[in-house]
């Protein structure tokens, strides 16, 4: 027998977020109750990782209340019910940094934080970026951005740490990952 969720039920309800209670049945055919955190708004995050022509990316940083500190983090936002990812990923980086890219590239779906709620991070590269200015977002104003050169990033990062920021833990990884798809050539990062 395979587990499976028999129901859900709202605890508590706030403008952006609810708690909910899910019954769900174990391989045994046990049930069990599991507490989580879901979005009122849809659940879907759309992540973008930026890469410059000359080989660097854009990070932003912002406060977070729930940590209570300044975080550095990849721009990143919710998509609207309404809104393709493509152009909820387009939107939310001219909002928090400003550029406009000219090419986008869907890099994978998958959950955040399975254990806690039901959102769906969607990574996106973004590539042949063009500064046009920031979009007027509902919370980017306090919104700082930098420009790192891929291969300093983790020592700019670090420096950072040791400054009293947090940085996304995400953020190591997907760099990581993006210097494995593009390919270094005289170097120079292509294959974008």
């Amino acid at each position: 027998m395979k587990s499976k969720t028999i129901g859900t039920k709202t605890i508590s309800e706030g403008k952006f977020l609810k708690l909910v209670d899910i019954n769900w049945q174990d391989n045994k055919n046990k049930i069990r109750k599991w507490e989580a955190v879901e979005r009122t708004t849809g659940a879907d995050i759309v992540l973008v990782i930026p890469i410059t022509n000359d080989d660097k990316t854009i990070l932003i940083e912002q406060f977070r209340p729930p940590v209570d500190r300044m975080v550095i983090e990849l721009p990143a936002g919710l998509c609207d019910e309404s809104e393709s990812r493509e152009n909820a990923t387009l939107r939310e980086l001219q909002e928090e940094t400003g550029y406009q890219a000219g090419k986008i590239r869907k890099l994978f779906t998958g959950p955040v934080s399975f254990g806690l709620s039901s959102e769906y991070l969607n990574a996106f590269l973004a590539t042949n970026l063009v500064f046009v200015g920031k979009k007027d977002g509902r919370e980017e104003k306090g919104i700082t951005v930098y420009k790192i050169p891929i291969e300093t990033v983790y020592e700019w990062l670090d420096k950072k740490e040791t400054e009293g920021l947090l940085v996304d833990v995400e953020i190591r990884g997907l760099i990581s990952y993006i210097k494995n798809i593009l390919k270094e050539v005289n170097g120079k990062y292509v294959g974008i």
